[in-house]
């Protein structure tokens, strides 16, 4: 993985400050440079005609939080994640190969858009049989923020750091470090419970070269709790492209700035384009006595956008080639084969686990309902439901500006880590 992980950072180098790279594999094999010759190419006048990001000048990312009701643990694992994630991109631990950013603003939007297909809001006579379970439209892509006074949990002695303690929380302070200079962030009393998140003044957090913004993990950790009310037919790709579309939002997006859209859900992509016919299919309307609706998104995907559509809705709101990255924490098996840059998971959609098997089991309330095999579990605390659209959208669209994660593992650290590495593009 490290190896894909290097060649798809020295690609995406070539793509966006050169505009073309040959002979990539040389480079992780040892080679001097990208050429066929033993000579090691270097910039005649001495300085780098790259600028930050290989000539991008930020990062604007938008995070997708699923927000239905088996969301309340991932969430609080999501918000000790944020800090790794932050800290890879703006406080860089020692031996960190890329250089800090200096412009990162990241945005939080939910899964939940109600029952709204092809981008209208959902109507009496769509054909929900009886009362409508969820809105009209749920959030709509609308950026989320906290409220002052808000509190979130943040694991202990886990978020890696080093001796300028500037990776931790506000308050808490990093242990001794070892020899390669990394410790862990230490909770005042040794809880992280209940951590008073800071103010946030914008409907998204920001730090800038001019204006740094040192509690910005902590601002993103705690917009990481959206709670488990939204609605179950989670429209996860569906919701970062309403956000994206949003006039009143539209600031958010700077065209010098790498577009970063981020998916962590343990749900499948319910992204409906028709939704009347959806509606009517046997899974929604079923009155058997077992409720056949978990299973409906799967069993018809005509009904739902195609992938490409996502892919064009990302990309089109950007004028440069190559500024877009698509990266989710979804429910795939804890394999290589499932796990890593897009261009890598051509396999995957083959693996046993990630088939669309029905099967009886036994809800929160007690009440058996269809759902899908799980692709992966962790405990009783994640199930993840196999998430197929994620997978082709990073292989068949974005390939190797792309990477895909299992909700299942237990550290999301690596993850995070790995994520910010495919965005952090060396000046060199």
């Amino acid at each position: 993985m490290k190896k894909t992980v290097f060649l798809f950072c020295v690609a995406l180098m070539c793509l966006i400050a050169i505009g073309s790279c040959k002979h990539v594999e040389a480079l992780a094999d040892g080679g001097a440079d990208g050429d066929s010759d033993s000579d090691s190419d270097s910039d005649s006048d001495g300085d780098s005609d790259t600028g930050p990001f290989g000539g991008l000048d930020g990062v604007d990312m938008l995070v997708v939080v699923d927000n239905s009701i088996s969301m309340a643990e991932e969430q609080e694992i999501l918000a000790t994640a944020f800090f790794p994630l932050v800290n890879s991109l703006v406080n860089p631990l020692p031996g960190w190969s890329w250089p800090s950013v200096d412009n990162l603003r990241i945005a939080v939007v939910t899964s939940d858009m109600g029952l709204s297909w092809g981008g209208q809001p959902y109507t009496e006579g769509d054909g929900w049989p009886g009362t409508n379970p969820c809105s009209s439209t749920g959030d709509n892509g609308v950026f989320q923020t906290y409220y002052s006074g808000s509190t979130i949990n943040i694991e202990h002695d886990v978020i890696p750091c080093d001796g300028s303690n500037a990776q931790c929380p506000t308050g808490w302070t990093c242990s001794e470090t070892d020899s390669n200079q990394i410790g862990t962030c230490q909770a005042p009393g040794g809880e992280g419970g209940n951590q008073t998140c800071p103010g946030l003044n914008s409907t998204w957090s920001e730090t800038t070269e001019s204006s740094p913004n040192a509690s910005m993990a902590f601002e993103v950790a705690c917009l990481a709790d959206q709670g488990t009310t939204g609605c179950g037919f989670e429209q996860q790709l569906q919701a970062a492209a309403a956000a994206l579309s949003r006039p009143d939002q539209a600031a958010f997006v700077r065209e010098e700035a790498l577009l970063v859209i981020l998916v962590v859900s343990d749900e499948s992509d319910c992204s409906m384009e028709d939704g009347p016919a959806m509606f009517a299919s046997d899974e929604i309307q079923d009155e058997s006595g077992i409720s056949m609706k978990n299973i409906a998104c799967g069993e018809n995907p005509d009904f739902l956008y195609d992938i490409e559509h996502y892919y064009t809705a990302y990309t089109g709101v950007k004028t440069a080639p190559n500024s877009v990255v698509f990266a989710a924490i979804v429910g795939v098996p804890m394999d290589d084969i499932c796990q890593g840059t897009g261009d890598t998971l051509g396999d995957c959609l083959d693996h046993p686990d990630m088939e669309l098997i029905p099967v009886v089991k036994v809800n929160s309330s007690g009440t058996d309902t269809w759902y899908f095999e799980n692709a992966c579990t962790r405990g009783a605390v994640t199930q993840g439901q196999p998430g197929r659209r994620y997978v082709k959208l990073a292989n068949e669209e974005f390939g190797g500006l792309s990477y895909i994660s299992s909700i299942c593992n237990a550290d999301w650290g690596p993850a995070m880590e790995e994520i910010a590495r495919l965005i952090a593009i060396s000046q060199q």
